[in-house]
């Protein structure tokens, strides 16, 4: 039973759109063609309770772009509850009757005073437009500046940072996307909140109409008394403004949840983080609340229970010991740990759950790479800023900053991992490494070593790979790619990678190309090709310079245009080519041709002439 309904709820997911389409007509007929009462019923309660599950996805969703279609489904809403009130306005003046919910609200908040219900009609109508509405509309339209100001410097940040290495070509790609999302939304939000500022103004108008409307209608059309007219008429009214007023608070609030997020994370934790975090807060609040409740007719039953809470949890937080997130940090050792990660002592707090994640961190880097990563360590440091941070590699910083947030830590440690993966692996790693591959696989590995390779050679080719971001996770083929061609002590090393490469040219071919099979590049002029083939690694700087220069001008024309190019090479010359403008340029993927597969199609946007490097 639970598999054909989970069958069910997929081959719906797969038909949304035209479930979305269906919604659209249903939205016309609401509009068109009057319900019966218990059909109208079924409405609201959907009505009701999609506004209650979007406000609670607000509150769930860990970033703002996670919901990124929230502004179409508060368009979407906004028109529901509409047509919903346009379908009510009808079965009321036609037919004296709201169905159950109406009635039941109008009966239940009204509680026989039609004065009390307007009365708090008009309070929750007050509430939705004059504060919640308003103020998320005005910090959408000043979220919505702030986004697209920041727009071009965010764009210089990536454009630094792909320039520096620190990130790749499709995370810089991804990078750009990001930003663009994040305008589109805000930008879509600020739209979306004048329907709900409008919304709120129609529930007023609509329930005016229906109380006026309705006494027209009972006393001219239907001869009841005013008395009576008034009582029904107002208690539906009452009633239906209720029942969509209410839905309409719950997105109004959604909405202003989602424009007021400035931290990762659901909104229950970060509130409960930041106000219960500070003990002394507590503290004080109970001492507050004790002080009052001497003062006489304060209700002290209420206010010494509360104030002793208070002062309970705000006293175990002042006076604790040292908790497990310090204590995950660890002491200060005489070996330099490969990767090391130091907080400034506000920063502290991060250390749990940031070594909770580094499982998770070290499994995504070593499923994208394929390397089996070292240890990585947390300490605190007295050197740093009260909430700085910093990452060493080996003893060395490589990266840092002065506001430390564990979303911020995941996401430098991916990087730091990931662009130096190659200075991480040494031959404990290798060996480990060619270990798991011994289980399935002896034969390849007891030829390779120490036959053909010693495992400081094995390494060095990896490491090779690595430097370039080309992923050793098929070690099988690369194995075999080594054993083919080692050639013991006398091996080259350069070649052998070239050799290991060529092997696992489809896979670079995935990395760099991509699934469209379509790249642009750049080309060396054959004789620049000899150039650096006669030089061997020891042409001039200024020479390097000028090459640098001369792909850096065509790298950020055709970056203008949204495309990242790729230098080609001869395939005895790619490996010094590399070497030469990795300083310059260490995000330019440099291929051989033997390297690119026949069925990618290639666009040349520039060539090196020799005549540029004179």
């Amino acid at each position: 039973m639970k598999g054909d309904f989970l069958s069910q709820f997929r081959e719906m997911n797969r038909h949304s759109e035209a479930l979305i389409a269906v919604g659209v007509m249903g939205l016309l007929a609401l509009l068109l063609i009057p319900l019966p009462p218990f059909l109208l019923d079924v409405f609201l309660c959907f009505s009701l309770v999609f506004s209650l599950m979007t406000l609670l996805l607000t509150l769930y969703v860990e970033k703002a772009l996670e919901f990124n279609s929230f502004p179409t489904l508060l368009l979407f809403l906004t028109l529901y509850r509409l047509g919903l009130n346009i379908a009510s306005t009808r079965m009321i003046l036609t037919q004296g009757e709201g169905g159950d919910m109406i009635e039941t609200f109008g009966e239940f908040v009204t509680r026989g005073s039609v004065g009390v219900g307007l009365v708090l009609f008009l309070l929750l109508s007050i509430i939705n437009f004059v504060v919640v509405t308003k103020g998320s509309g005005r910090i959408a339209e000043v979220a919505a500046r702030f986004v697209l100001e920041a727009l071009p410097g965010k764009q210089m940040a990536i454009d630094s940072e792909l320039s520096s290495g620190l990130l790749s070509q499709s995370e810089a790609k991804e990078a750009r996307n990001q930003i663009a999302q994040e305008a589109d939304f805000y930008g879509a939000m600020d739209g979306a909140s004048k329907f709900v500022r409008g919304d709120a103004i129609a529930s007023l108008v609509i329930t005016g109409v229906n109380i006026l409307g309705g006494l027209a209608v009972g006393f001219f059309v239907k001869g009841y008394g005013w008395e009576r007219a008034l009582s029904l008429y107002t208690r539906l009214a009452i009633g239906d403004g209720l029942v969509t007023q209410i839905p309409a608070l719950l997105i109004s609030v959604g909405a202003g949840v989602m424009m007021t997020r400035a931290s990762r994370g659901s909104v229950g934790q970060s509130l409960t983080k930041q106000v219960f975090s500070h003990g002394k807060v507590l503290l004080f609040s109970g001492l507050i609340l004790l002080v009052l409740s001497l003062i006489p007719g304060m209700p002290r039953l209420v206010m010494l229970p509360m104030g002793g809470v208070f002062l309970y949890f705000g006293g175990r937080r002042v006076w604790k010991k040292p908790s497990s997130e310090e204590q995950t940090v660890q002491e200060t050792s005489t070996l330099v740990s490969p990767v090391e990660v130091l907080l400034g002592f506000e920063g502290v707090e991060f250390a749990k759950p940031l070594h909770e994640k580094l499982g998770e961190i070290r499994k995504q880097v070593t499923k994208q790479l394929g390397a089996i990563l070292p240890s990585i360590s947390i300490a605190d440091s007295v050197e740093l800023p009260p909430s700085g941070w910093a990452i060493h590699i080996k003893g060395f910083k490589v990266a840092g900053g002065r506001e430390v947030s564990l979303p911020l830590l995941v996401q430098e440690l991916e990087k730091v991992l990931k662009h130096h993966a190659h200075e991480l692996l040494n031959r404990q790693i290798v060996a480990e490494w060619i270990q798991e591959v011994r289980v399935c696989d002896s034969a390849v590995v007891e030829e390779l070593i120490p036959k053909k390779l010693s495992l400081g050679q094995v390494t060095r080719v990896l490491q090779n790979l690595l430097r370039e971001g080309v992923p050793i996770q098929d070690r099988v083929t690369i194995l075999e790619l080594l054993a083919d061609h080692g050639q013991g002590e006398k091996s080259d090393l350069n070649e052998i990678t070239e050799q290991v490469r060529l092997g696992l040219s489809r896979g670079i071919c995935e990395r760099v190309f991509g699934k469209t099979r379509q790249g642009h590049v750049i080309l060396l002029d054959p004789k620049v090709e000899q150039m650096v083939e006669v030089a061997s690694g020891k042409m001039r700087p200024a020479t390097i310079d000028k090459l640098a220069r001369s792909l850096l001008e065509i790298e950020a024309k055709a970056t203008k245009r949204g495309v990242y190019p790729v230098l080609l090479t001869k395939g005895s010359s790619r490996i010094e080519v590399k070497r030469m403008i990795e300083k310059h340029l260490p995000h330019l993927p440099v291929l051989a041709y033997r390297e690119v597969a026949d069925d990618v199609e290639l666009e040349t946007i520039g060539m090196i002439s020799q005549e540029v490097l004179l």
